[in-house]
């Protein structure tokens, strides 16, 4: 079961269209249970989640808790999750609301079917 995890600065009121673009599970390589976890270094970031054609959030905010700059713990910090099939895109667009740099620390878990 593949644990990815991935951090990025998100500039000053930026925008990433997917943080998974170039990664080895952009696409799922097989039908997955997938959870994901997001966390933030500061207030300000949003995000939004899909797989294939499923929305799983748009623009929510990004929580701060169990504390900031840190990746989410299992099973706390995984809040939203979804069947993902062989071949599709798994989707993470991350937002900056602020006027400074934010980084963002995610965690996708992919449970084989």
């Amino acid at each position: 079961m593949p644990n990815l995890q991935r951090t990025d600065s998100i500039a000053a009121n930026g925008f990433n269209s997917n943080v998974w673009t170039g990664s080895q599970y952009e696409f799922a390589p097989y039908n997955a249970l997938i959870e994901f976890s997001v966390l933030g270094s500061a207030t300000g970031l949003q995000v939004t989640l899909a797989t294939g054609s499923d929305t799983l959030c748009i623009d929510q905010a990004v929580s701060l808790v169990p504390a900031a700059n840190s990746y989410g713990r299992y099973p706390d910090d995984f809040i939203w999750n979804d069947v993902v099939g062989q071949g599709q895109r798994i989707i993470q667009a991350m937002r900056n609301t602020t006027a400074g740099a934010l980084s963002h620390f995610s965690t996708i878990r992919l449970n084989p079917l």
